[in-house]
């Protein structure tokens, strides 16, 4: 094998969008060192940088070539390879021919499907070179952008237009094309301070030449120069001004700037007599504008703008930034003003004029199927909420239709609980209003209160069912109506709330979809459950639980969260005890045994039953049975896992002395309806034939 070389990647591109980064990146990590791996080419180090106008990695230690490697080739059956004297068939020769060697070069190997003919060959390693080459701009390609754009004549389709490629392998540049640009070793520094090319032949180099050339491509530094930015023109003008914490922010602006330079401005008092969340709204969403308050928490005149370039007069730019703000600001004060005019529950009527999606209705006719529902779900988690229930379902989408969310999406919830507590409804129905739409992201925060949790789960419930209803159903990366993260949302909050019943609640919904259903009621459910299930599965992995563990417990309770996760729990300790491996094998006997036979559910002759193992284990079944109904309803499970466990020992003697085929009919009879009993007892815990024993 030869030395080990370097390797550095850029793809130039024009300013990508903030939030495409992150995923790119992480795709871009994932698949390169899955292709790597694949072609058999270890390295020492890989890192990978980004920031608005390029996407870079860079490799240490690349092996120079892939092995040699021995590969076997399997042909035709042996069977088929000879005739009768033993002379070589066609297809024995033929195969021979296709490999390049001789019918004397090849050789027997058994199969699990019987002999076959084999040969076998030395591929010649490539040159890193030529795989990289090969492999880059499949990569590239697959990137999972949301959106691609065309340019030029439109022969190109990329995020944005590429415009250079850095591609430098130990010292060569690399034969490699993407898009319409050819690599070389040049990149380009900060498209003001410093647009003239940049030399770089290594990974070591990149980041130093660039910094030179005013890019820090390193995202953590960048992230920390935001940082110090900020801080320190708080710390230049005011040491009673605080940064309102926004990480969120702070990784956006990162990723939109290659050299962060911050400012200080100022806007009107009279402006902080808007709710803070418009304030802070205003700045944050059209300007990524970072808000400060006062050391007593209330909001400041004041905000900080990071910029992409040190300007030589940077009060021009703290002016034009104040300028912006002040329009925005106004804008905000007129919406606001405006919307108090109306009280919050006479916008209920406008609601019939918004169309929540051609294929289901008004945002109306939504409110009405998702009160209906949250009603139902009231009648066992808190039938006394039922009235403030109505209140608050027919109040939380109003403010869909007020200036100010108009104006600022993200803001619905939040000002629907401002405007109802402005009208002086019920301190628990405005929080509602704001908290039907938690969780709003990935491990969000949960509804606090019942009422918002129940009208949360009916929301999304019936987006969820209705997007199956009409066939809008979440392909690959692409989720408009962010089923996946309301499925979670739904699942967190049954799990937080202790709440079972999520299958009837499904069928509930889809009965008030009927009207726009666009299939069967039945197929719908099925896919609906599915979902689910494959939504829990990732929920249970994800807390450290092994994935046969998940799947034996879905498969029999996927419709019900806090029951698969429970039983999951309990099964997943029980891999923990000695045998269990032994365990699972009389588990999966008797499973067998019931698939082959057929279940006997409504057999009652036991007295046919006379042997000691037999009249013995049919006992301990009995008992069994009356004690998992106060078992479940605790939900101990796991001192249910542990009583089924114990009948490994008279399960033992039952296969030691019984004959469960007798040649007697009625006593086989009576042998597999005792074990579809046993089954029984094992499915309220888990389908135990999906279970690992290793």
């Amino acid at each position: 094998m030869s030395a080990g070389q370097d390797f550095i990647f850029e793809l130039g591109v024009e300013e990508i969008p903030a939030g495409y980064f992150a995923p790119a990146i992480r795709f871009l990590e994932e698949r390169l060192t899955k292709a790597l791996a694949e072609a058999h080419l270890p390295f020492g180090r890989l890192k990978l940088w980004g920031a608005p106008r390029r996407l870079a990695f860079g490799l240490w230690d690349l092996a120079a070539r892939q092995p040699d490697l021995e590969e076997e080739i399997v042909g035709p059956p042996l069977s088929a390879a000879y005739d009768s004297n033993g002379n070589p068939t066609r297809a024995a020769t033929g195969f021979a021919g296709g490999q390049g060697v001789s019918v004397s070069d090849l050789k027997t190997v058994t199969t699990p499907k019987g002999k076959y003919l084999a040969v076998k060959k030395t591929v010649k390693g490539r040159a890193a070179e030529a795989i990289l080459a090969e492999i880059l701009p499949d990569l590239l390609a697959a990137l999972p952008f949301p959106k691609n754009m065309r340019w030029g004549t439109g022969e190109h389709t990329f995020v944005r237009p590429v415009h250079w490629i850095l591609a430098v392998l130990d010292g060569k540049v690399l034969p490699l094309s993407f898009r319409g640009a050819k690599a070389d070793q040049v990149s380009f520094g900060h498209r003001f301070l410093h647009p003239d090319v940049v030399i770089i032949t290594s990974p070591g180099e990149y980041e130093i030449r660039l910094a030179e050339a005013h890019v820090q491509v390193d995202f953590g530094k960048r992230r920390e120069l935001v940082r110090q930015e900020i801080e320190l023109v708080t710390r230049e003008h005011s040491v009673d001004l605080r940064l309102v914490e926004d990480e969120e922010l702070v990784e956006e602006v990162a990723n939109l700037l290659e050299e962060p330079v911050a400012v200080l401005g100022h806007f009107d008092f009279h402006f902080l007599d808007l709710p803070l969340a418009v304030a802070i709204t205003a700045m944050k969403d059209h300007q990524r504008y970072f808000a400060l308050t006062n050391s007593k928490g209330r909001l400041a005149p004041y905000f900080i703008a990071v910029n992409n370039t040190r300007a030589r007069d940077m009060d021009v730019v703290r002016k034009g930034h104040e300028r912006v703000l002040r329009a925005r600001l106004d804008d905000a004060r007129f919406y606001y003003n405006e919307d108090r005019k109306t009280r919050l529950d006479e916008r209920i009527e406008a609601l019939k004029g918004v169309v929540f999606h051609n294929l289901m209705g008004t945002s109306w006719e939504k409110v009405e199927r998702f009160k209906a529902l949250a009603l139902q779900l009231a009648d066992r988690a808190g039938p006394c909420l039922k009235p403030k229930l109505e209140r608050a379902a027919d109040l939380c989408k109003c403010d869909l239709v007020t200036g100010v969310v108009q104006e600022f999406p993200t803001l619905q919830g939040l000002m629907g609980r401002e405007y109802a507590l402005k009208d002086g409804e019920d301190q628990e129905v405005a929080e509602a209003v704001f908290e039907h739409y938690l969780p709003n992201r990935a491990g969000g925060a949960l509804p606090v209160s019942a009422l918002g949790a129940i009208l949360s789960v009916a929301d999304k419930l019936d987006t969820i069912c209705g997007c199956f209803a009409v066939g809008l159903i979440p392909t690959g990366a692409a989720d408009p109506f962010a089923l996946r993260r309301n499925a979670l949302g739904i699942i967190n909050i049954f799990l937080d709330r202790g709440w079972t019943g999520l299958e009837t609640l499904v069928d509930k919904s889809l009965e008030n979809l009927a009207p726009w259903a666009k299939r069967p009621a039945r197929e719908t459910k099925a896919a609906v459950i599915e979902f689910f299930r494959v939504r829990l599965k990732s929920l249970l992995t994800g807390r450290g639980l092994s994935a046969d563990t998940a799947e034996a417990v879905l498969g029999l309770f996927g419709h019900e969260p806090l029951a698969t996760l429970l039983r999951a729990q309990a099964l997943e300790s029980l891999k923990t005890r000695e045998g269990f491996k032994d365990l699972t094998q009389v588990f999966k006997r008797v499973v067998n045994i019931i698939k082959k036979f057929g279940s006997h559910e409504k057999f009652t002759a036991w007295n046919r039953l006379t042997l000691e193992a037999e009249t013995t284990l049919l006992s301990r079944v009995e008992n069994l049975e009356h004690k998992s109904a106060g078992l479940i309803a605790d939900g101990d499970f796991d001192g249910l896992i542990n009583d089924i466990a114990d009948l490994r020992g008279p399960v033992d003697h039952f296969f030691e002395q019984v004959l469960v085929d007798d040649p007697d009919p009625l006593v086989k009879e009576a042998r597999i309806a005792l074990l579809s009993r046993l089954g029984r007892i094992f499915e309220l815990v888990a389908d135990f034939s999906r279970l690992n024993p290793v």
